[in-house]
């Protein structure tokens, strides 16, 4: 077979699907994983560390039958919580000081830390599905505080996964941003998902995933989201998580969508952690930024399996290598899946 030119749903990215260098899952498995050894009583996201952290801006707190929502304040640690949203000490974008003029060269905004357990090691491929309810509640309650500020333009929900993917601590943690401008991506999938609506009357995404339900990148699915490999994908295993019905933000998740995602979330990454032994990976939402463009744009959840290393080529041109055909991918994930 000739290597492949594919271009992605949206962007104006081209990646080479490289059959002639592809590679088996095996390939990628670290033969020399070992268990981490940590030193709970000095990470800062553990259990009686809160005083290592600032003051939380969320707080999920065991009530009964339900959950309290609380903040700390600077001489009040809560303890016994479900999960805890903290600003980063090593802020990338900080909020505007009392009356500061909002410069549009200035990194004004939000940046977070949702612990997302107080268990150290309950990652989303061996969490809880309540557990992980609760975190995409999380990423929910912050939306839609961060977004409604003024001076945000996009919220950035992400997830990075061991050192490897960018995780300087272990323990079971997303980020947040809060920015002052669309990033690229978004923007670019916004003005070509805007075009295509206008053209064709329908949302691109919806039709994105109409093609990939049934074909040969289909990974699973449940009553709200489907999980594919991307058509176009840069990275080997990468796949998307996408809402079934169009939604154009996490805000409009009602309580059984939410479990929905929690559900699929677990699913496919408790397949990438057996298929590939835990590889290093990082996720993020794709989210519409206002009810303007939650018309035409429909958020999903990408997420990018770190195993290969973009050199030269990839960083002169903009253009990607991929060693694993996405249909490859795909099938591998499923097998993976269906075998747990």
């Amino acid at each position: 077979m000739l290597n492949e030119l594919r271009k992605d749903y949206l962007l104006n990215r081209w990646v080479v699907i490289a059959t002639h260098r592809k590679r088996r899952p095996t390939d990628f498995v670290k033969k020399d994983a070992v268990a981490e050894s940590v030193d709970k009583s000095s990470c800062p996201f553990c259990p009686g560390n809160e005083r290592m952290t600032p003051p939380a801006v969320l707080v999920y707190l065991r009530d009964e039958e339900t959950v309290a929502k609380k903040r700390d304040t600077d001489g009040v640690r809560h303890t016994d919580w479900l999960i805890r949203c903290v600003p980063n000490l090593f802020s990338a974008f900080s909020p505007p000081k009392n009356g500061e003029e909002l410069e549009s060269d200035k990194a004004i905004g939000h940046h977070e830390v949702l612990v997302e357990s107080p268990n150290h090691a309950e990652h989303p491929s061996v969490a809880r599905a309540s557990q992980l309810v609760h975190v995409v509640n999380g990423y929910v309650d912050r939306l839609r505080e961060l977004s409604s500020k003024p001076y945000v333009k996009y919220v950035s929900i992400f997830r990075n996964h061991r050192l490897e993917a960018g995780a300087s601590l272990s323990h079971a943690h997303s980020q947040i941003i809060a920015m002052p401008i669309i990033p690229t991506i978004v923007n670019e999938e916004l003005m070509a998902s805007r075009k295509l609506s206008k053209e064709h009357g329908e949302c691109a995404f919806c039709d994105i995933l109409r093609r990939e339900k049934r074909g040969p990148r289909f990974i699973c699915e449940n009553q709200d989201f489907v999980a594919f490999a991307s058509w176009a994908g840069i990275n080997p295993f990468e796949f998307w998580i996408m809402p079934k019905n169009h939604q154009g933000t996490l805000l409009t998740l009602k309580s059984k969508a939410v479990e929905g995602l929690a559900e699929i979330l677990k699913t496919c990454l408790s397949g990438l952690k057996s298929l590939l032994n835990d590889p290093p990976y990082n996720y993020g939402f794709h989210i519409a930024p206002d009810e303007e463009t939650s018309k035409f744009y429909h958020w999903h959840l990408e997420v990018y399996p770190k195993l290969s290393t973009w050199a030269g080529f990839e960083k002169s041109t903009g253009m990607y290598m991929n060693v694993v055909p996405p249909e490859d991918a795909a099938q591998s994930l499923k097998g993976a899946i269906d075998g747990q």
